[in-house]
């Protein structure tokens, strides 16, 4: 029964949030492609396949920012504001089921967005050196991780304050992110300023968003560590499933009326 709501939940998510942004965000990766394609068609091939994948990996990831930012922080606000929240606390669900079921809806439709794109990419790909790089999918499911952890913050914020404030925070999560390794290093070069403390905590705290980069080893061919994706894949679902269950305890102490 509760699978079944959790279905029920996370389909009529994915149906409010597809529906034309799809082929949408398919239409603007493929005009992006196009336009690569003619700036860059006097250069060799080896030029063209490594613009084309930066490019890819680029928009794959901005797109998935941009569904997370416009798409997410208004999850579960915008069921509050409609009051349909209030319907689906009146049957037997339990709050921390909407909020999965939101997310995994949420989640299916950047899959069926991530999918799309990378088909668009091997096929521009493969158009260039008549054979598909499989080694980018590595990289691709890093930044589909990321981007799932992105709309787990997106999720979060939009519990307890406005679209606008949680795309902010969710915005600020992302920068500071990929900031993280060079708050480390700062804190490790001036080991005496006052405020290493709040740096070191916020090091801690917040994700590390680099340990999913790995584009430029991906398209450059760079031989990675040992379990580099393994530890950053049981990283990322560790991380999302403390986001999905402390956005579950806040929501079920919420007072909806």
């Amino acid at each position: 029964e509760k699978l079944s709501a959790l279905t029920v939940i996370a389909h009529n998510t994915f149906k409010e949030t597809v529906r034309n942004r799809v082929m949408f965000n398919i239409l603007l990766f493929a005009v992006g492609m196009v336009l690569v394609i003619m700036v860059i068609s006097n250069w060799t091939m080896d030029q063209q396949a490594k613009i084309l994948k930066d490019f890819g990996l680029a928009a794959i990831s901005i797109f998935g920012l941009l569904i997370a930012l416009f798409v997410g922080v208004r999850t579960i606000y915008q069921e509050i504001e409609k009051h349909t929240v209030f319907m689906l606390v009146s049957k037997p669900i339990s709050r921390w089921q909407i909020i999965v079921g939101k997310y995994l809806g949420l989640a299916v439709t950047i899959l069926v967005n991530i999918v799309a794109i990378t088909l668009c990419l091997f096929a521009v790909d493969y158009f260039i050196e008549h054979s598909i790089d499989w080694g980018l999918l590595s990289g691709i499911l890093l930044i589909l991780l990321e981007i799932y952890l992105i709309i787990a913050f997106a999720v979060f914020f939009s519990t307890f304050t406005s679209p606008l404030l949680s795309a902010i925070f969710t915005l600020i999560i992302f920068v500071i992110g990929h900031l993280a390794p060079s708050i480390r290093l700062y804190t490790q070069l001036r080991p005496d300023d006052a405020g290493n403390s709040i740096l070191l905590a916020i090091y801690t705290i917040l994700p590390n968003l680099e340990n999913f980069n790995i584009k430029t080893a991906v398209v450059e061919h760079i031989v990675l560590p040992p379990n580099t994706v393994a530890n950053a894949v049981l990283y990322g679902v560790c991380y999302i499933s403390i986001l999905l269950v402390l956005t579950s305890w806040i929501f079920e102490k919420k007072d909806l009326k």
